[in-house]
């Protein structure tokens, strides 16, 4: 993670605030714009993770939903089980008549069934495979995100971000004559600089660039809401592709934790203090519950102490939000989701190079699906309605916004 911070801060240094000052003197509207939102329908209001059709979604104004899709083949080349019915899932949302951008599965899930894109056998069947979903989905995906935020190391483990940046062109190359209507791009966490630097060879395969952010839930800095068109208009002045912010939300719970409920975190797990945990780090990591375990091995590439008690971790060890992490005059409950919804969402709508924004997501989680715990609110806090799927406060707050748009 430091060496992947220390490459965004380089690229950024070079190309972000340079985009930004050029921003007022390039134009706002562009083919790629009109050809964009004349297949999108106009700017898509989508949902995230809307695996299956609701009526609730509907109800809400959504026009889009984002699900994701699993490798079309199994090891023996059948078409699986799984596959057929994500296309009999998408048809209905498709008769519902709301869109889908369907995300293609991460590098990890093709290395799983011996797939290594790095090799000229590897990238032949991810080109294989990226055709087989831009014919097979004809009439049911209206757009591809490929490979969700395989920019950072977490989805993009064990590729760098050049091998990254080109296992994403072959996808979008491949998809290319075949792809009718439907619209192919990718996404970034944040403005990442260096990721989209380095897709600029595959643009013309490339209808839109997409990123993913969250304000006032992760880090106690960069808490303004400003945030959001800040990245959006640097994406427009450095790509002028039409600009999608694939991911963005505000969690409606979440609380710094004391010292002494610290104390009694780190103990569950052996240790009486960091230091201690740090200097046995391994007989720490052992105590975590299978999710959190295999999580940490997975990332921790440069560590397991570093890791751990990193940006990237530490939250979901001790399962809080650290204090000042929230936007001024939105505290992380459901009312204080429904006023960051309130705030922002009239402010994108006015972005002239705007191709949509998807909320994350559609109802909450039972679990973290990062460190498997029911109290960590970093990713089960996010929907917009509870885990048995009655809406919060922020339903009603979106739902008053898009309904009627």
């Amino acid at each position: 993670m430091e060496t992947w911070l220390k490459e965004q801060l380089k690229y950024a240094a070079k190309y972000f605030i340079p985009s930004l000052v050029m921003y007022p003197f390039v134009e706002k509207e562009n083919e790629a714009l009109r050809r964009f939102r004349e297949k999108a329908g106009g700017i898509a209001h989508g949902l995230c993770r809307a695996d299956r059709y609701d009526p609730r979604i509907k109800e809400l104004g959504v026009n889009w939903a984002r699900r994701g899709i699993c490798l079309p083949f199994d090891e023996d080349g059948n078409v699986t089980e799984g596959f057929l019915l994500a296309k009999e899932e998408l048809r209905e949302f498709q008769e519902h008549g709301i869109k889908v951008l369907v995300t293609t599965p991460s590098v990890g899930w093709y290395m799983g069934v011996g797939i290594d894109p790095r090799t000229p056998e590897g990238e032949e069947k991810s080109r294989e495979i990226a055709r087989f979903y831009a014919k097979e989905l004809q009439g049911l995906a209206d757009g591809f995100c490929i490979c969700n935020e395989i920019g950072i190391p977490r989805f993009g483990y064990p590729l760098n971000m050049d091998e990254a940046v080109r296992f994403l062109g072959i996808q979008a190359q491949a998809m290319a004559p075949y792809k009718g209507d439907i619209l192919v791009g990718y996404n970034s966490v944040g403005p990442q600089v260096d990721q989209h630097y380095k897709m600029r060879t595959w643009f013309p395969y490339i209808d839109y660039v997409g990123f993913d952010m969250y304000v006032g839930c992760f880090f106690p800095v960069a808490t303004q809401m400003g945030i959001f068109e800040m990245i959006a208009k640097y994406l427009w002045a450095f790509t002028r592709k039409p600009v999608m912010i694939i991911e963005f939300g505000y969690l409606a719970g979440g609380a710094p934790k004391s010292k002494d409920e610290k104390r009694a975190i780190l103990r569950k797990y052996g240790a009486e203090s960091e230091r201690g945990a740090k200097q046995n780090i391994e007989a720490f990591v052992s105590k975590f519950n299978e999710t959190a375990h295999k999580y940490v091995e997975k990332c921790a590439t440069e560590g397991w102490a570093k890791y751990v008690f990193g940006p990237d971790f530490v939250q979901h060890l001790y399962c809080e939000l650290p204090r000042l992490t929230r936007i001024k005059g939105c505290p992380h409950t459901q009312e204080g989701q429904a006023e960051f919804y309130r705030r922002l969402l009239p402010r994108l709508e006015k972005l002239p190079f705007l191709g949509g924004m998807f909320i994350y997501t559609h109802r909450d989680d039972a679990v973290c699906g990062i460190c498997g715990q029911s109290e960590c609110p970093m990713e089960t806090k996010w929907g917009l309605c509870e885990v048995d799927g009655t809406p919060k406060k922020g339903y009603y707050a979106v739902q008053e916004l898009w309904r009627e748009a």
